[in-house]
């Protein structure tokens, strides 16, 4: 199995994914994020969260972005991918509407994708490592 199905595979089962950007101060800013449903593919993953959160307003002034997501199922049982690339905000409703989901209901007043604080975030990776039984192995989304 090649090392992006392999980081592909670990994407579908993880949970939970750290986002990274540049902050308006220069320095990361990372948060624990939910994957939107139906990310099945490693080379277009989406996010949901405020369009008045700090990282949405950072990605809209730097769109370099990176992901990181990981499975630990025994102390030395460890699988991790790291991505990086950029991270666009999805404006077009079509979009909004697939990615939402009823538990959202509670965040936003409105109820809908339709909220004006209700946002899309979709990440293009350029490159990334995975890591799995203590062995590193690079990945370029470039590549064939």
């Amino acid at each position: 199995m090649k090392t992006k199905e392999k980081a592909e595979k670990l994407q579908r089962k993880t949970k939970t994914y750290f986002i990274s950007c540049i902050g308006e101060d220069g320095y990361p800013l990372t948060k624990a994020v939910l994957p939107a449903k139906r990310c099945t593919k490693i080379y277009e993953l989406y996010f949901c969260t405020n369009t008045s959160s700090k990282f949405v307003e950072a990605i809209s002034k730097n769109p370099k972005a990176s992901v990181y997501f990981y499975s630990r199922k025994m102390l030395f049982v460890f699988k991790g991918c790291y991505l990086k690339g950029y991270m666009e905000i999805v404006t077009d409703m079509a979009t909004k509407k697939k990615y939402w989901s009823n538990p959202y209901k509670n965040a936003y007043p409105e109820k809908s994708y339709t909220d004006p604080d209700f946002s899309v975030l979709r990440f293009t990776p350029k490159t990334g490592r995975f890591y799995c039984n203590f062995k590193l192995s690079d990945i370029d989304f470039a590549e064939a």
